[in-house]
């Protein structure tokens, strides 16, 4: 389903964060507005982080620990939030997706998480059973947002995705955020590092399995992620990852060409 997250509530590693936060804010005799206003961020982002819904980025923990006067405390928390950020079965893929110098993903079901806006990643997320509170969908629609950073670094890696036609024409969220989704699609493809295409429904393939996502690394080496119902698994062993490397490479074939792909989107955007 690719929703990222599956049962587990708010870290409490999260909720002495956000604690602390607030307190050394209120220390320093600070609003969130004017908080916000320092760090450049709006006040409800600022909020988010004090009520445990959203994760700061090490760089911005180290900035809040200086403004603040944290002499270390804020900064000492770092590990544990990168640690609590994801689900246990998906936080090696965020870890790697930092590291590699190309991704490329076959995705079923929906459209894939570094690529949804806000709201189709909330609408994703809303139909996970159980279902989540208010405050952890925003966190893990936060913590999604937080991944596509990836796709514009300095270093961005080559991004290619390839996604099944029923994922794209699945109306998740409604009309409007149907129609959102595809305009954001279009406006991705416009970077240069990112290249999506269209799996038609009537071919069949060997992608039957279900999605995949592989990672080439630095080492260099290239791992699998794959991912199904609250269960993620990564594959290192070579002859496994050469395997799926193979299939692919064919699932890129049989898709729809890069500007064949390009005007379904448009079509599917016009649609909406």
């Amino acid at each position: 389903m690719n929703a990222d997250g599956n049962g587990e509530r708010v870290p409490a590693a999260l909720r002495v964060f956000g604690g602390q936060l607030k307190l050394f804010r209120e220390l320093a005799s600070l609003s969130r507005e004017e908080l916000g206003r320092r760090l450049g961020y709006a006040s409800h982002t600022i909020k988010s982080y004090e009520l445990a819904q959203r994760i700061p980025e090490p760089a911005t923990v180290e900035r809040l620990d200086d403004l603040l006067g944290a002499k270390g405390v804020l900064r000492a928390a770092i590990p544990l939030l990168e640690e609590v950020q994801y689900p246990k079965f998906f936080r090696d893929l965020p870890k790697l997706e930092k590291r590699c110098t190309k991704r490329y993903s076959y995705d079923p079901h929906c459209v894939p998480g570094l690529l949804q806006t806000e709201e189709y990643a909330r609408a994703v997320i809303g139909w996970c059973i159980p279902a989540f509170t208010e405050d952890e969908v925003a966190r893990l629609v936060g913590a999604r947002l937080d991944r596509q950073a990836m796709l514009t670094r300095d270093d961005r890696p080559a991004a290619h995705f390839v996604v099944e036609q029923a994922a794209l024409e699945r109306p998740m969220g409604g009309r409007e955020t149907h129609r959102g989704q595809m305009e954001k699609l279009l406006e991705w493809v416009q970077l240069h590092n990112v290249s999506i295409q269209v799996m038609p429904t009537s071919v069949a393939h060997p992608g039957l399995d279900g999605a995949m996502t592989l990672l080439d690394m630095p080492d260099p080496r290239t791992v699998v992620y794959v991912e199904g119902q609250a269960h993620g698994v990564l594959v290192s062993d070579r002859e496994k990852v050469n395997r799926m490397a193979q299939r692919y490479d064919m699932i890129r074939t049989q898709a729809l060409s890069l500007n064949e792909s390009l005007q379904f989107i448009e079509e599917l955007a016009g649609k909406a």
